[in-house]
């Protein structure tokens, strides 16, 4: 079993006071601050409980985060679980919920016939593609739902937005292959890319307020601030890199972000 431990997870939760890593769909006028994050990801958990069949009892959260869309689940009366291989995670789970958490990746999980939905929120993509099915399909009831929530690699994708998530066309060619009906599927994409406006704005913030703050620094000390700027070239140039995961234009070009809600078929 993988035991990681989330930085992310870590620095939204702690340092800016976030209870949700998850994207959030956001309306049109919506101004780039910390509130309205905040806003479109409470909109985004709404969207995933909407969607949740009628028939629907019990629940596997994997991938659950904060489990802050547990929490929320459990208030609406539905018989909940968390799965995740974090440590981070895990902990903040058993000190703030009552309920049963599987410390596990899903690739490693297995339970014969125990829910009636499994919900993957921005954790497919770090599933491999055979095993969300494969695992899916025991986990279920008879009739059981698995939606999935996330982005996907479009054809032709290019850089380093190509690099991580499932290839949508292949995601697509599983369900056809698996005992799984597709029940809806909606392309949510130009709703959630304001998210990557918003870490981009964010970021910019903090590299001009590194530059203001080590303005004097580097006026009287040159020769010494031209050393470590060697010294941590490396981390500049890939956090510049990643800088380009935040270019929500690059995104729409490369990836899709979609619903998708699956039953298994009897």
């Amino acid at each position: 079993m993988s035991k990681q431990n989330d930085r992310a997870l870590r620095i939204y939760n702690e340092v800016l006071g976030l209870e949700r890593l998850h994207y959030g769909i956001w309306l049109p006028d919506d101004e780039l601050s910390t509130e309205k994050l905040k806003e479109a990801q409470e909109r985004y958990e709404d969207y995933l409980v909407e969607n949740i069949p009628d028939n629907v009892a019990s629940i596997l959260d994997v991938g659950c985060g904060t489990g802050i869309l547990t929490k929320k689940l459990i208030g609406l009366g539905y018989d909940v679980e968390g799965l995740s291989p974090d440590i981070t995670q895990k902990n903040n789970f058993i000190e703030n919920i009552n309920a049963t958490f599987h410390h596990s990746t899903f690739d490693d999980f297995s339970v014969a016939d125990r829910y009636d939905c499994l919900i993957m929120s921005e954790s497919a993509q770090y599933i491999q593609m055979d095993k969300i099915f494969e695992n899916a399909a025991k986990s279920l009831k008879k009739d059981g739902y698995l939606m999935i929530c996330d982005y996907f690699v479009l054809p032709n994708a290019t850089g380093v937005l190509s690099k991580s998530g499932h290839d949508f066309e292949d995601f697509m060619d599983h369900i056809k292959n698996n005992n799984f009906t597709v029940i809806a599927e909606n392309d949510i994409t130009e709703q959630v890319t304001k998210t990557l406006d918003f870490g981009k704005n964010m970021i910019e913030k903090v590299y001009k307020a590194i530059e203001i703050g080590t303005e004097k620094i580097r006026e009287k000390y040159p020769r010494i601030s031209k050393l470590v700027l060697r010294l941590f070239k490396n981390k500049i140039d890939k956090l510049k890199r990643q800088t380009q995961l935040l270019d929500s234009d690059g995104f729409k070009l490369n990836k899709t972000y979609r619903f998708v809600l699956l039953q298994l078929k009897s």
